[in-house]
């Protein structure tokens, strides 16, 4: 009774906390974050411990798949090297320099301990970032590497944090841990990958919403759990099995499916990723407690300090590498555009005839113009100084930090881990220092660089474009209205005609006047509805691998077309 008591407790004060932060202007996160800590300095409040397996094996797989399953493969690609750079290289190398640091200023600290120290506070936790840059409109680019960023670098920190703790009971093996690390990465994309494309193949065939969103909410464990039971990332295999499921649901579901499951995934991880934050701030209270009693705080408050002030100025420098790397392919990107300006070179056309044999001229021109579509994102959508100072100010730590340190176990090598709770406690005072220093500050330093995502107008501008470019290749592949026939024969005009009301609506969005059809008309509507609206569900998938609009233009006209679906099911 009293852990429901709580629980509803709980889920009341994140809905209070999010009215509370549309009104203010507060991130929610952050919101929740400080009522933690106030509540664990409440006597009457009940001590809530928070778990490394609650939030490893509970909390993290439900949230990266949710955020796994909303960036866009084609965003992942175009942005693949810096969020491997800030993913991999400045987990890893932070995690290995923060640990020699507090090693040399506080000899007590073992080296293989204070390396796990700097794993478990080297990943970032976007959500506090990305919420507060969707709420002031940062720049879709920016969100990608954040978002990127934020889905990866947990595998990166817990593979080293795993290496550091087998450190501390058997020594460090320069092989070991790099074939550890390799089969972390290599398991977990393989596991990834079989899990999304075995779990896509069946709940395209349940033919129910329900069960298909029970079988979805299940894929995180579904891919996180036999990963770990090889040693393989969990992490990587449940980011794999989201954006696979998330790119081949269009063709395995249909509109029904996807909007339940759509609307359960927002439900779910709102509740998790602001819950976690309320727990965190919960922990404070006992781990500085329990740090007292070892007669350690003031160090472990300077070791603490020391630990972040290494990491901002670490952070500041990995993403200048990312602001060069954006330079440096935008001047890539003008080459290669003046180098495809009038087309393929001869020597282009007859590797394509090579590769291709007598499709080679519909191939190479959707590589000319995905090609052309990447050289005019990397020229658009550059990462400025100003867009580095605030990827460099939202290098908040999270919950990962949290889970991450608690991962450390009380004897090693048949001897107690001393220092355990003083690292602890450092971990999280980092993460708690840098949710409320940054995450506090963000929305003024975004401001203050007046950066700023496409406006509403310039967004509805995008997505009728996109419209209008779907329509006219369907009417290209398919032939006029007029001229459609259905098992041979010719269409009723007024069946034509409704439809054609249906596609108005779909280019100008607005609302026509329902046309009624008789019974014996409307299997004919339907076989022409659906004929048309499967090319439209085609066009949309070609525009999207070409990658010329934004995802979210590209989302709002899958959404069109699911409430086009939607509504003439329901309208007949």
């Amino acid at each position: 009774m009293e852990l429901i008591v709580l629980a509803l407790v709980g889920l009341t004060v994140l809905v209070a906390s999010a009215l509370f932060s549309r009104r203010t202007g507060i991130a929610a996160p952050l919101l929740l974050l400080v009522l933690g800590i106030v509540a664990s300095f409440t006597p009457w409040i009940p001590d809530v411990e928070l778990t490394n397996e609650m939030v490893l094996l509970g909390v993290l797989p439900p949230i990266l798949f949710a955020s796994g399953r909303n960036v866009p493969v084609i965003e992942l690609r175009r942005n693949l090297k810096p969020i491997a750079w800030l993913s991999i290289v400045m987990v890893i190398v932070p995690a290995v320099l923060v640990g020699v640091i507090v090693h040399l200023l506080f000899c007590e600290i073992s080296l293989p301990l204070a390396i796990a120290l700097g794993a478990a506070v080297s990943p970032i936790d976007a959500v506090a970032a990305t919420s507060i840059g969707r709420r002031l409109g940062l720049p879709d680019r920016l969100m990608t590497l954040l978002e990127g960023e934020s889905l990866f670098n947990d595998a990166a920190a817990l593979v080293t944090m795993r290496m550091a703790v087998a450190t501390l009971a058997t020594g460090f093996s320069l092989v070991e841990a790099s074939l550890g690390f390799l089969w972390a990465v290599a398991g977990g994309l393989a596991i990834g990958y079989v899990t999304g494309r075995v779990i896509n193949w069946a709940r395209g065939r349940l033919n129910d919403p329900v069960l298909v969103t029970i079988v979805t909410l299940a894929s995180p464990w579904a891919s996180y759990v036999p990963a770990e039971q090889v040693h393989a990332s969990g992490v990587i295999a449940v980011v794999v099995t989201a954006v696979v499921m998330s790119h081949l649901a269009p063709r395995s579901l249909n509109a029904e499916e996807r909007a339940m499951v759509r609307s359960t995934w927002a439900t779910t991880s709102y509740v998790l990723e602001h819950a976690v934050f309320l727990l965190m701030g919960m922990q404070v209270a006992r781990l500085v407690n329990d740090s007292r009693v070892s007669g350690s705080l003031g160090r472990v408050w300077i070791m603490a300090l020391v630990v972040l002030a290494v990491l901002i100025v670490l952070r500041a420098c990995g993403v200048a590498v990312v602001v060069w790397m954006s330079n440096h392919r935008e001047a890539r990107a003008r080459a290669l555009g003046h180098t495809l300006k009038g087309g393929l070179t001869e020597k282009g056309e007859q590797r394509a005839r090579n590769r291709f044999g007598s499709n080679w001229e519909s191939e190479s021109s959707r590589w000319l113009n995905r090609t052309r579509a990447d050289i005019e994102y990397a020229l658009t959508e550059q990462i400025s100084p100003k867009g580095g100072i605030v990827l460099a100010w939202a290098g908040m730590r999270g919950v990962v930090t949290l889970a991450a340190i608690q991962t450390l176990p009380y004897v090693a090598g048949g001897q107690l881990v001393e220092y355990r709770g003083a690292v602890i406690l450092v971990a999280f005072l980092v993460a708690v220092g840098s949710l409320l220093l940054f995450g506090g500050t963000l929305p003024f330093v975004i401001r203050a660089t007046g950066l700023a995502a496409p406006g509403i107008d310039e967004r509805r501008h995008e997505e009728k474009m996109l419209v209008r470019s779907m329509l006219e290749t369907v009417n290209r592949e398919l032939g006029p209205l007029a001229e459609q026939t259905i098992d041979g024969q010719p269409v009723p005009p007024h069946v034509i005609t409704k439809l054609e009301r249906r596609m108005a609506a779909l280019n100008n969005r607005t609302n026509t006047e329902a046309l009624r059809l008789e019974r014996d008309t409307r299997d004919i509507y339907w076989a022409l509805f659906t004929r048309y609206l499967d090319a439209l569900r085609l066009a949309l998938e070609e525009e999207r691998s070409v990658g010329a609009y934004s995802h979210h233009a590209l989302r709002s006209a899958e959404d069109m077309l699911d409430r086009l679906e939607v509504n003439a099911r329901s309208r007949g």
